[in-house]
């Protein structure tokens, strides 16, 4: 597994990560110091405690017959401390190769002024690593050279307090998530909005972030609006010089249509229709590609594959071959007229370029998929992009001589653009070319947006 895939790729998710790997870290560290000094603490009591009984044992026991000296210490002895007098020690000898043992002895000698750190032998009752071990076993040289024997038990681990830690910590951490993902849901919210609202930018109408949140988020939000609005005047007034040249020469193309009547040589009448017609084309295309920008179509109920039956009998009709396979009826929201130029750009195309249109229909579960094969001679893989730029003709397969204008595409691309499509062209393995059209089954992008921005006002249309 990949550690980089368990790092969130949301701001929300990787804030509350990082909150809760400070939170727990930091709780785990204090109590790893907590625990170091609460065992030094335990464990300086206990010397202290063991010091005390020590001292006051060998009075005790200095001042009695020996006879009563081992039942003196039996007496004396308690759950946590058994005590015995012998005349030699129970521990041979100190156990200098041990450092815990030796700093035990060094506390002890320092407690009991009267004992000194010869006087003191202390060893582990089992004889066993200080690891394994489980008791203290010493021997208190008192002022007639007897010995007090004790034997005390090691201090507790307290590795137990972790599992208290680390519930405590889950705690911790799990109360801390909930907060860090209300708190980051109110400030994640608005950048939400304001992705939503970004990625609509060109599929519909214009929409308006609510201007809320932190200062920050706000003024960004500010700032969208501000240059959305920018744009959408922008593009307003391109549009409406564009639509207004492209309306204006209208009218020294039908003058030069009627003068070209009067031409005696055929030859030269034919051309000069035919240049006319160029030039009418290209003006309705950059109408057409102009007005998907400004002219607010709302989706409506469409049968999807009804239409796309409808235009290849109109193919068919006219003569070319074209072939419909696909489910007899597709319902489907759309934006009726804007799909139903796109594709039927599409299958101009492929008439046009390819000598044959095969279109295929198929319902996937969260898609429709279109694709429009023809048997031309494609496209050169590095140009399957450019084709969609606007204007933008290739040569050989694609000039003008086909009555191509550069604009098919663009539109086609703009059409299900808005839809939340996608248009891709490939080359087929046995020869041709395939458009494949992907329209997902979901709302529209500008649908989700918080609402919609005042229109600039759009061009008027004349025809």
């Amino acid at each position: 597994m990949n550690p980089a895939r368990l790092w969130p790729r949301s701001l929300g998710g990787r804030t509350v990560a990082v909150l809760l790997a400070a939170v727990i870290l930091v709780h785990l560290g204090s109590m790893v110091v907590y625990r170091e000094s609460a065992v030094d603490a335990a464990n300086t009591a206990q010397v202290i405690q063991l010091a005390e009984r020590l001292a006051s044992t060998a009075q005790a026991i200095a001042g009695r017959p020996t006879a009563e000296r081992d039942e003196t210490a039996h007496y004396l002895s308690s759950a946590g401390l058994s005590l015995h007098w012998s005349e030699r020690p129970l521990v041979d000898v100190a156990r200098d190769g041990d450092a815990g043992l030796g700093a035990l002895r060094d506390r002890l000698s320092v407690l009991m002024p009267g004992a000194s750190k010869s006087g003191i032998r202390i060893g582990y009752a089992d004889r066993q690593p200080a690891r394994n071990a489980h008791a203290i076993l010493g021997s208190l040289q008192i002022e007639d050279g007897t010995f007090v024997n004790f034997r005390v038990p090691l201090l507790a681990d307290a590795a137990p307090m972790l599992h208290a830690a680390l519930l405590s910590t889950s705690l911790m951490a799990g109360g801390i998530a909930v907060v860090a993902m209300l708190l980051m849901r109110t400030l994640v919210a608005p950048l939400g909005a304001l992705a939503k609202a970004a990625d609509a930018i060109g599929r519909g109408p214009g929409v308006r972030v609510a201007e809320r949140g932190p200062d920050e988020v706000r003024h960004v939000a500010q700032a969208f609006n501000g240059m959305q609005s920018r744009i959408g005047r922008l593009i307003a007034d391109r549009t409406q010089a564009l639509a207004a040249v492209s309306h204006d020469l209208r009218t020294p193309i039908t003058r030069l249509r009627l003068r070209a009547g009067f031409i005696a040589d055929p030859d030269v009448q034919t051309a000069m229709d035919a240049d006319l017609d160029e030039m009418e084309a290209m003006i309705d295309a950059t109408l057409a590609y102009l007005r998907g920008d400004i002219e607010p179509e709302q989706p409506r109920a469409t049968d999807l594959a009804a239409l796309l039956a409808t235009l290849v009998d109109d193919a068919v009709d006219a003569g070319r071959p074209a072939r419909f396979t696909g489910p007899r009826h597709l319902d489907l929201p759309l934006r009726q007229l804007a799909v139903k130029r796109a594709f039927a750009n599409l299958i101009d195309n492929a008439l046009t370029y390819g000598s044959i249109a095969r279109v295929t229909l198929r319902d996937a579960s969260t898609s429709v998929v279109v694709q429009i094969d023809d048997d031309g001679p494609g496209i050169p893989n590095d140009d399957l992009e450019r084709v969609f730029a606007p204007f933008e003709r290739l040569d050989g397969s694609r000039n003008r001589r086909t009555g191509g204008v550069g604009l098919g595409l663009s539109i086609v691309r703009q059409a299900i653009g808005r839809e939340g499509g996608t248009v891709t062209l490939s080359n087929r393995v046995d020869g041709g070319l395939r458009a494949e059209v992907v329209i997902p089954r979901r709302p529209h992008a500008a649908a989700d947006a918080v609402h919609e921005i005042p229109r600039a006002t759009a061009p008027q249309w004349v025809p």
